[in-house]
């Protein structure tokens, strides 16, 4: 058992040690230990879903009765913070708590998954770089997803190895499982799924000169209804709940409104040569309400001139105050999502090359980030630009290392293709937002890819 080994009995005294010193941290800047916990707008309605799911048994924001069937979370981390309040309270410290041993499991899962892929020395310098990581350690003090997202997607790399090592038909079940748990978790590991079946696709078939033999054929197929339909159940159950609450097969409403207000704006701004304003013209601060908003209000105007049939006073509420961060309005939710998808979609594909350059920078940006705020700091918001340009180097160095180590080839397929095909499928669910949150279940993936060695003596993962 890979915990009765010394190194990993070592990594998990050290990890304990350095989220200890984070709480401390915590407690010195904020005067308590959950001074962070409710940083962003998101963490408020993760911890309210979860206190009325685990007090009255309802998948809600809502403050009182009646409670309102909520569609914009996904169920999986407001779930994940309900069960740690049924058992243990809804003391926010204590929630803080847990998230930190579950960073600390973190940090034990890659090394358990890195080990085989590489050796015992290079596993225990991924798993501490990890640790030491400082947007995990950080975002670990939020009441957000990104922990648990990270400890999903790990139990999903480590089903893939098991999976690909074994044949195994339940290896291949828990994989979909897991891939469709995480998109329940977060909406933007949406492409993951996608991804696993290509790489399924490749490493079942074998693809060689000539054609598959029967046999082989449908072994490939089995392999693939089974992750399939795993994932289906898992990600479907939420979908069908949604058409039973909301009346329509969906994940959620959020989609055409990050669409619109998030990546369509980022665009915008590029265009327009205003990337320098963008944590103004994209703020949810109820402190910066009154700045202006240029392209959410253009947004704004085209979206009403889409429900002209409706009530004026119901079409005078469409704005972004009210549909940027759920919809406050009585006009459903689903269809204002489809109309703000519309809307973004004609942002991005209004000149194609232009996107597609944007986006491109975009995932650079998010791999270095903080060197973005270094070369050019953004309007109203304080930076160190020494401090940005120290980190963003050493973000800059890893990315760098891997591209040379790349050009170089000699990887065994199924140890490279999860990380690396994870990887640019959150770049591209993420792109052109630049958000270190979603950055932090990329970098266990790029350190394990970077000391992967380049031959291996085995064919397998």
């Amino acid at each position: 058992m890979w915990l009765k080994s010394r190194p990993a009995w070592q990594l998990l005294i050290v990890s304990v040690a350095v989220h200890a010193v984070v709480l401390l941290v915590a407690l010195g800047r904020t005067g308590s230990i959950d001074g962070y916990a409710f940083s962003s707008l998101d963490c408020g309605e993760f911890y309210k879903i979860a206190q009325n799911v685990a007090e009255r048994g309802v998948f809600s924001q809502d403050e009182a009765p009646p409670l309102k069937s909520d569609t914009w979370r996904t169920p999986g981390y407001p779930l994940f913070l309900a069960v740690f309040m049924f058992l243990l309270g809804d003391s926010t410290a204590m929630l803080v708590v847990v998230q930190q041993a579950l960073s600390i499991l973190n940090m034990l899962l890659l090394f358990w998954i890195a080990s085989p892929l590489l050796n015992t020395r290079r596993a225990m310098i991924a798993a501490v770089l990890f640790l030491l990581e400082p947007y995990h350690l950080y975002y670990s003090l939020w009441l957000m997803s990104a922990t648990l997202f990270v400890t999903v997607l790990l139990l999903t790399w480590l089903a893939w190895t098991r999976a690909c090592r074994t044949g195994r038909l339940g290896w291949f079940a828990l994989l979909g499982a897991l891939s469709g748990f995480l998109v329940l978790v977060r909406p933007v590991g949406s492409l993951i799924p996608i991804v696993v079946v290509v790489g399924l696709l490749i490493v079942v078939l074998r693809l060689r000169p000539g054609r598959l033999d029967r046999r082989r054929g449908k072994a490939a197929w089995l392999v693939l209804t089974t992750f399939v339909i795993a994932c289906a159940v898992v990600a479907g159950s939420w979908m069908v709940r949604n058409q039973v609450v909301a009346g329509h097969l969906a994940l959620s409403d959020q989609g055409g409104v990050v669409l619109a207000y998030f990546k369509a704006t980022e665009v915008v701004l590029w265009q327009q040569g205003r990337t320098a304003e963008r944590y103004l013209e994209t703020t949810l601060d109820p402190a910066k309400a009154e700045l202006p908003h240029t392209v959410w209000e253009q947004i704004d105007t085209r979206l009403r001139g889409k429900f002209k049939s409706i009530p004026e006073d119901q079409r005078a509420a469409l704005r972004w105050q009210n549909l940027a961060q759920g919809n406050k309005t009585t006009v459903d939710s689903f269809a204002l999502s489809s109309a703000l998808g519309e809307i973004g979609w004609s942002y991005l594909t209004s000149s194609p090359l232009t996107t597609a350059v944007c986006c491109l920078a975009r995932c650079g940006s998010i791999l270095t980030f903080p060197l973005n705020l270094a070369l050019k700091p953004p309007t109203g918001v304080e930076v160190s630009r020494l401090e940005s340009a120290a980190k963003g180097i050493l973000y800059l160095l890893l990315c760098v290392w891997i591209l040379v180590r790349l050009f170089r080839g000699g990887f065994d397929f199924t140890r490279l293709y999860f990380p690396l095909a994870c990887t640019i499928a959150l770049l591209l669910a993420t792109t052109p937002q630049i958000d270190p949150r979603f950055r932090v279940p990329i970098i266990p993936l790029l350190l394990v890819v970077a000391l992967l060695p380049r031959r291996t003596n085995s064919s397998h993962a």
